[in-house]
């Protein structure tokens, strides 16, 4: 599961340093980086090390997303870090992931806004049968659809991060906007295609780029069914 409270990668001490071990799924831009925010578990709970992605025992596994943007999975066979490389450890993993997702739900927020306003001006520009899209009920109600979807994730992640922002607790609006946005925006994406038409799947237009980063977020996110089943668990104790 992503975002996981105790992470499945360790590390454990040896000769003054501490070895890291595990494997980490689609890290963006992992070969490019000059550290990774590693979250592990010792033996003593969780912690957060930074990790040279070309330092020995990393192996970089190139692989593919919907965006088409640099990610590998990253193998960690005790990679020596030092005591300088811990970021933090007390509540270490749960600060990072609150951070995390905060900025996963702000990305996602402003890719649905941007497809939405893309949509708009297309379908109040193209003109069928002598009159823009725009003005035809089923074309109305469709982007209507989409607007709401836009305006309720806006909301919900606004709250939470202002929340984080604020140094509140923000745990159970983080979960509420993550549920929204892998609910809901993935099937805003698939209207705003089908209200361009054609044109909606052409790589020259910018819509796909809208489109491929969402899903690449709700994968990210664990999908709809995963969050609202931390929302589940939130609610049951």
């Amino acid at each position: 599961a992503p975002l996981t409270a105790e992470p499945a990668a360790t590390a454990r001490a040896a000769n003054g340093k501490w070895l890291l071990s595990g494997v980490k799924t689609a890290v963006p831009y992992a070969a490019e980086a000059a550290r990774i925010l590693t979250p592990v578990t010792t033996a003593h709970g969780t912690a957060v090390y930074l990790a040279d992605p070309h330092a020995e025992g990393v192996t970089l596994v190139p692989t593919r997303n919907s965006a088409g943007t640099p990610e590998c999975t990253v193998r960690l066979d005790d990679v020596a870090v030092e005591e300088t490389d811990l970021l933090f450890d007390r509540g270490a993993v749960a600060t990072l992931h609150r951070f995390a997702l905060a900025g996963a739900l702000a990305l996602g927020d402003g890719l649905l806004a941007g497809a939405l306003a893309l949509t708009v001006k297309h379908v109040g520009e193209r003109t069928q049968f002598g009159r823009p899209l725009a003005t035809f009920q089923a074309v109305a109600g469709q982007i209507a659809d989409v607007y709401v979807a836009a305006r309720t994730v806006h909301l919900a992640v606004t709250s939470a991060v202002w929340r984080l922002a604020a140094g509140l607790d923000a745990d159970a609006e983080l979960d509420v906007a993550a549920y929204w946005l892998a609910e809901e925006a993935p099937k805003a994406l698939a209207t705003c295609h089908h209200l361009h038409g054609g044109v909606g799947v052409d790589e020259t237009y910018p819509l796909h780029r809208y489109s491929s980063a969402v899903k690449d977020l709700g994968r990210a996110l664990g999908g709809a069914a995963h969050r609202l089943g931390r929302l589940g668990e939130r609610v049951a104790g």
